[in-house]
């Protein structure tokens, strides 16, 4: 029979040496390490900075653009309260009137209101006229200031929103600069 020794190499657990080798590379690593991470996050907040501005550049146009064409008027008085809650900033509202196959025709209202300096949030409201809102979307985050719209005759002079309105622009700044949408009503 074999005689009992101390325990084996692969049982003496490591010795003083191996562990601070392995310290003074931690210490090489970790710092890089922890650069990267660093500037993986900064990355990330700047990069979801640019997809949420290129998202209020592509999503806005698109909408209010539609809403102008199909837009019978076009107004901006805040003293009508159809869909807007509270202390929003009414922008501009369209009207228009939808006539099902079989019915008569139901007018419906699209708002474009900003609300407020806390939000920062260009939002779309649809609506039918005397109801609530029916939805909302966000056109545009981070919105530095209420944005502006201006109307347009067919000439393309500025005029007060109304019937004569032909053109219907909307000045946004975000954090990008400012960016213009624009919609033209089909029926003048």
């Amino acid at each position: 029979m074999r005689a009992l020794r101390g325990p084996t190499r692969s049982q003496a657990g490591v010795t003083l040496v191996e562990l601070l080798v392995a310290t003074a590379i931690l210490a090489l690593i970790i710092p890089v390490l922890t650069s990267a991470l660093v500037v993986g996050w900064r990355t990330t907040d700047t990069t979801i900075a640019r997809l949420s501005d290129s998202r209020n550049r592509a999503i806005t146009p698109s909408l209010w653009t539609r809403d102008a064409q199909s837009a019978k008027t076009v107004d901006t008085n805040s003293g009508v309260t159809t869909c807007l809650n509270g202390a929003d900033t009414l922008l501009a509202r369209f009207t228009w009137t939808e006539t099902p196959a079989a019915g008569s025709g139901v007018t419906r209202v699209a708002a474009w209101v900003w609300t407020g300096s806390t939000t920062k949030l260009l939002e779309r409201r649809y609506c039918a006229t005397g109801s609530s809102i029916t939805s909302s979307v966000s056109a545009a985050h981070d919105v530095a200031v209420a944005p502006v719209p201006t109307c347009r005759d067919a000439g393309g002079t500025a005029v007060t929103c109304g019937a004569s309105t032909r053109v219907v622009d909307l000045a946004v700044t975000d954090p990008s600069g400012t960016y213009l949408a624009t919609g033209r009503r089909r029926s003048a």
